[in-house]
């Protein structure tokens, strides 16, 4: 039965998903390490809530003297990941 609801869930939100930027969830913060302050990022596709970053193996984000350049940072890199997966979907 779980199985179902899932999957009715899944297409639900596929029918009802926005189109392009609009179906990407970007939340994109810093944090205080000890060598300075280093962005976070966590990319979701929305229609069928996938991960898109962090994912497996991905590479560490660069440190940066202040959080607000940290924080623009993953926003930036936020917004190419998003492009990316609108150009070539997996």
């Amino acid at each position: 039965m779980l199985n179902r609801t899932a999957t009715r869930r899944v297409s639900s939100l596929k029918e009802s998903a926005p189109a392009g930027r609009d179906n990407y969830l970007v939340a994109a913060s810093s944090r205080r390490a000890t060598s300075g302050n280093v962005p976070t990022l966590k990319v979701t596709r929305l229609s069928d809530e996938r991960v898109i970053y962090p994912f497996q193996g991905h590479a560490d984000m660069p440190l940066f003297d202040n959080p607000q350049e940290a924080e623009e940072y993953a926003r930036a890199y936020g917004a190419k990941l998003v492009d990316g997966d609108i150009a070539v979907p997996e």
